[in-house]
């Protein structure tokens, strides 16, 4: 199965690959303005373990599809989504690296100090890195048109339909992050439900729900089939999430890719920090007061904050939430009558998705 896997993810790279060499060419008019541009998108590109792209492919597989060439080329779409996402979070959080490298806003910046061009470097960068992000998602849009072509009328229109929502619903769930983590934290007890609906919106949507769908849609699967697979993903991407928040507060910068305890800078609302701002003490609440969400927090005070939370029972009771979650996106899939192999290609990388250590 690793083999298996691991195959796919090399299929998952060369579409990405063949679709950002489509958009270098499309942007060579450009000059060097497009490669300094395409450079970072190819970057940003490179890496991970393409979990989306293979839920697709293992939901293709469970619905005994056929057009395993489409799932692995929307499987290219969708990463390439989530790298657009990625380079706009990165500009919107003001963060300082990405994956181990410094983010993309932050090397274009440095290329206009290093010409010492004109105006404010750092708002250069991050218009850039926002244009990155643009050009990313457009390009995502050209790797899914190329990898409906093979599909019938109706699976192409439904694949691309789902294509559509998931965008839609993911850049919203953005501006509720935005809007969320912009309240008093004063208010922060009272936001479990805002916090739940960034984690449905922003996440869960493009990190398993629509996956899950659009693997099913491209093996032919009816309405029915695709909206079952499609609710097992919210769990499962909740708990995706979850476990995301988690690492940002505990994992280590050599394995994630970012400092430890970035969260704690960005200010980022999670039911971490919500759990232990409704249970810590008046020191612990005053110290979260004095470090969520202050970008010029030393290690020591982000160290604290940690602290503060670890000191909780906040960790025990999101892995608590992601056993369960995860057990139900289980129970829901054993529920339903797929391919025995795709079944266990999805359980994997269910697995994989809750149990992970970046």
């Amino acid at each position: 199965m690793d083999n298996l896997l691991t195959e796919r993810a090399r299929a998952v790279d060369d579409r990405v690959a063949a679709t950002l060499a489509k958009t270098a060419s499309a942007t060579a008019p450009a000059g060097a303005a497009a490669t300094e541009i395409t450079d970072q998108i190819t970057a940003s590109s490179s890496g991970g373990k393409r979990l989306r792209a293979q839920l697709i492919a293992a939901a293709h597989d469970a619905h005994r599809g056929h057009q395993l060439e489409a799932a692995l080329g929307i499987g290219a779409a969708v990463e390439m989504f989530q790298t657009a996402a990625l380079l706009h979070d990165d500009v919107l959080d003001d963060s300082d690296t990405r994956r181990g490298r410094p983010a993309a806003h932050r090397i274009l910046a440095d290329l206009h100090r290093r010409h010492d061009w004109l105006g404010s470097a750092d708002d250069f960068g991050a218009a850039a890195g926002i244009l990155a992000g643009d050009l990313t998602l457009m390009a995502a849009h050209r790797a899914l048109f190329d990898a409906v072509q093979p599909l019938g009328p109706k699976d192409s229109a439904t694949a691309t339909a789902l294509f559509a929502d998931m965008a839609e619903l993911v850049t919203v769930g953005q501006y509720l992050d935005m809007r969320v983590a912009a309240q008093p934290l004063a208010t922060l007890g009272d936001q479990e439900s805002a916090i739940r609906d960034v984690m449905r919106t922003k996440t869960a949507s493009y990190s398993a729900e629509f996956p899950l769908a659009l693997g099913a849609a491209c093996a032919g699967a009816s309405a029915d089939s695709i909206t079952a697979i499609r609710a097992l993903g919210v769990p499962l991407g909740i708990a995706f999430q979850l476990r995301d928040d988690v690492l940002g507060l505990t994992g280590s910068p050599a394995v994630t890719g970012k400092p430890a305890g970035d969260d704690i800078r960005e200010g980022k609302r999670t039911m971490l920090a919500w759990r232990a701002w409704q249970v810590t003490d008046a020191a612990g609440r005053a110290c979260l007061q004095a470090t969520l969400g202050r970008r010029d927090a030393n290690d020591d005070e982000v160290a604290e904050a940690v602290a503060v939370i670890a000191a909780t029972d906040a960790l025990d009771l999101v892995e608590q939430e992601i056993a369960t979650l995860a057990s139900n996106a289980a129970t829901q899939l054993a529920a339903l009558e797929l391919d025995p192999h795709g079944v266990e290609l999805l359980t994997s990388l269910f697995n994989a998705a809750t149990d992970r250590a970046a």
